[in-house]
């Protein structure tokens, strides 16, 4: 016997057997649950060595297996951009927030608390990350031991981009102490120093907001908000809503003449936007997309014999399953800017046959009338709410009429608030017939033909998404939209002047039950012969329903908005949203109540025209009203810097006794009051000039100039100068005055 040479073969058995060990562990998992290798880990992948992934004629995609990071780099420049602060690692930064290239948002299932987690702190010693290579690129999945998650992540080259792709269904979940509730992927893809020249980061709330990426004071500011607004049939414990809401899927960081932005382009009502802008820790600005997997709750548990309650929180039992993609493109030189991003977004709906003009002939401006209002009288001594008519179809037909007469110029109409509770929310569609207190139907006929033989846009709105009223087959306890808690979603108006009144709560509509509340409204239309429907809520409304995981979050309201708007097109209707969410406004003929404005937010820099240049020569927007702007006359210069047509909300008779007027500045809105701003803006001002040389042209170019003027350029060569102070100041069109315009 050959002892030597038979212990090197039993040596060599033995590490045959260890790796293979080693290989079913890492491939099949393990049974014994206590071990790093739970049985939850069953994924068909191996660790990588850094490698290239893809290549195309303009970008190249590697993976750097030492940063645990996915790089791509631009042939044409050789700039890098990355999911970690790259650079940072490269100069041996070992912070946990700049090297994760994956960060969770875990729900403690015990303390009701949620917690952030960084790929790069929790997985040398609690967990793992795998790769496989995929078709032009390669799936990095994550695995946190700790708390029995595992995520994969996506990354696809494409010809001018790269895709990050989460498929939810593809999460694996084991334990039952942590949920996943959100996903942060490439936190750092669209980030710039500090100090780059002219760096900035893109925001798109309201109109567009830029955040400056220079450190300041104050330090790092911050700011996170949900695409397409907060969930309208969430729980929360306090006030969320933000003054202007986030219309439009995407984001951005730039620096001179390079700039990548970012497109939320599935699942984008799923996600929400966050930003940090001069982080003089980390000495750079970042802007990231963080995507929910499932829906959640915040309410205040108030512990027996306290007077002090603690915010907690709920989430759904299951995870959805959807795929929720990121696509992050690269741009330079001249289309290095917001400016470029709007462009891009553009060619991109258009491409995908999301965006198309409306092609019919717009006013300068509109006007919306509201209704009904309800007030409260006590007969008997007990509280009777009625709705009563602020204005009347005889007297819509009487004020568009004088101002047509007045200054040659017919407005577009709207009429919001014509349903059986007036201007707040009742049956939905307001109910299956007009109520008499507008009027007779041989007036609504009169007011109809008047617009049609005027060329008037009469859009009659609609209201299918919140109701307070059980009929038509739609029940508050049994058709409104579930809470992740499974809870009846009810919104109450809190009113500082009275006692809220329970009984009066309005309910969202179930997301099952949407398509069905919009054949209503269509009906309606149909039996009225309405031309032109509005549908103001479902425009800027966006929100899950936990009665299927389909929809725990607001995933998918993009399509089944996008349905319902083209429902009314088959039909022959023309269709109108207000303060509308990107879906919405690409699919609608006219968007209302478009915001000039990026909100009352500290953190942003400065508003941009970013949602005008999107829509603008393709659809007719129309500013929130004038006449119930702080400042008239600044209003009216930034609809004029931003290609916008002017709105006007009226009402024929103020009702001094309204339930509303805590809500709805009635006393602002009478025509009589109006009638003199309106006609001289409308006749002398030069702005309806203005509008008609711009109204179809897109928006290619806007910036500030000195002295607080700014320039704006269009398509057709055509560009307008608007002084926005009030003091007279010198432009390239000349001396403004203040407030004015001009244009050449």
């Amino acid at each position: 016997m050959r002892i030597g040479i038979g212990n090197k073969c039993f040596i060599r058995i033995i590490a045959v057997i260890s790796v293979l060990c080693l290989m079913i562990t890492l491939f099949a998992g393990c049974d014994n649950s206590n071990t790093a290798n739970a049985k939850y880990r069953k994924i068909n992948a191996i660790t990588l060595e850094s490698q290239v992934l893809a290549t195309n004629s303009n970008y190249e995609l590697s993976w750097d297996g030492n940063a645990n990071a996915v790089l791509l780099k631009s042939l044409k420049t050789g700039k890098i951009w990355s999911d970690i602060l790259y650079d940072g690692f490269l100069a041996g930064s070992t912070s946990a927030n700049t090297n994760s290239g994956l960060l969770l948002n875990i729900a403690n299932t015990k303390t009701l608390k949620f917690n952030t987690i960084r790929s790069y702190s929790e997985i040398p010693s609690n967990g793992n990350i795998v790769c496989k290579v995929i078709e032009n690129g390669i799936r990095v999945t994550y695995f946190f031991d700790t708390y029995e998650i595992a995520v994969p992540v996506d990354y696809i080259l494409r010809e001018d981009s790269v895709s990050v792709s989460v498929n939810t269904a593809q999460i694996l979940e084991n334990g039952t102490e942590y949920m996943l509730l959100s996903v942060s992927v490439a936190p750092f893809m669209c980030s710039v120093k500090n100090d780059a020249e002219n760096g900035y980061l893109f925001v798109p709330t309201g109109s567009g907001a830029i955040m400056n990426a220079a450190e300041t004071a104050d330090g790092a500011r911050h700011y996170v908000g949900e695409v397409y607004g907060s969930d309208a049939a969430r729980q929360v414990p306090r006030d969320l809503i933000d003054d202007e809401d986030i219309k439009l899927p995407v984001f951005g960081a730039v620096q001179k003449d390079s700039a990548i932005m970012g497109i939320i382009e599935q699942g984008a009502g799923a996600a929400e936007i966050e930003a940090q802008a001069g982080n003089n820790r980390t000495g750079y600005s970042n802007v990231n997309v963080n995507l929910y997997v499932r829906g959640y709750d915040e309410f205040l548990y108030v512990a027996q014999g306290s007077t002090q309650g603690t915010e907690t929180t709920r989430v759904s039992k299951e995870i959805s399953g959807h795929t929720l993609t990121v696509a992050y493109y690269p741009l330079y030189d001249e289309d290095a800017s917001y400016v470029g991003m709007a462009k891009k977004y553009r060619e991109y709906l258009k491409q995908n046959s999301k965006l198309t003009a409306s092609g019919d002939e717009s006013s300068p401006y509109s006007v919306t009338f509201l209704g009904g209002t309800n007030i409260t009288q006590s007969i008997l001594g007990i509280p009777n709410q009625k709705t009563v008519a602020m204005t009347t179809f005889a007297q819509v037909e009487n004020i568009i009429s004088q101002l047509n007469s007045e200054n040659g110029i017919a407005p577009a109409v709207r009429l919001l608030g014509f349903g059986d509770n007036g201007v707040s929310a009742g049956t939905i569609a307001g109910g299956k017939k007009y109520p008499s207190i507008y009027g007779s139907k041989t007036q609504l006929n009169s007011l109809q033909e008047y617009c049609e033989k005027s060329g008037i846009s009469l859009f009659f709105d609609s209201d299918i998404v919140f109701f307070s009223k059980s009929s038509l087959g739609f029940s508050k306890n049994l058709n409104s939209a579930l809470t992740a808690i499974n809870k009846r979603i009810v919104h109450y108006s809190v009113s500082p002047i009275k006692i809220q009144d329970k009984s009066n709560g309005y309910a969202v509509i179930s997301r099952e039950k949407l398509q069905e509340a919009a054949k209503i409204a269509l009906k309606k239309a149909e039996k009225y012969k309405n031309t032109a429907v509005s549908l103001s809520s479902l425009g800027y409304t966006a929100f899950s329903d936990n009665v299927d995981k389909q929809y725990y979050t607001k995933y998918g309201i993009e399509a089944d908005v996008t349905k319902i708007i083209e429902s009314f097109k088959a039909k022959g209707i023309k269709t109108a949203v207000a303060s509308a969410n990107s879906y919405a406004a690409s699919a609608a003929d006219m968007i209302f109540d478009v915001s000039v404005s990026n909100g009352d937010y500290s953190v942003f820099d400065s508003a941009v025209p970013f949602y005008q240049m999107v829509f603008h020569g393709y659809k007719d927007m129309y500013t929130e009203a004038l006449n119930l702007s702080e400042s008239y006359d600044r209003q009216l210069a930034l609809a004029v810097s931003y290609g916008m047509g002017l709105g006007y909300t009226l009402i024929d008779s103020y009702i001094a006794d309204s339930d509303e007027l805590d809500i709805y500045e009635f006393y602002g809105m009478v025509y009589e009051d109006c009638a003199e701003k309106i006609n001289s803006t409308i006749s002398s001002s030069g702005y309806v000039q203005v509008y008609s040389a711009v109204k179809d042209a897109e928006i290619i170019n806007y910036e500030g100039l000195s002295g607080g003027v700014t320039k704006t350029e269009y398509s057709n060569g055509i560009s307008v100068y608007v002084n926005h102070t009030e003091k007279k100041v010198e432009s390239p069109a000349g001396t403004l005055g203040a407030f004015e315009f001009a244009m050449e």
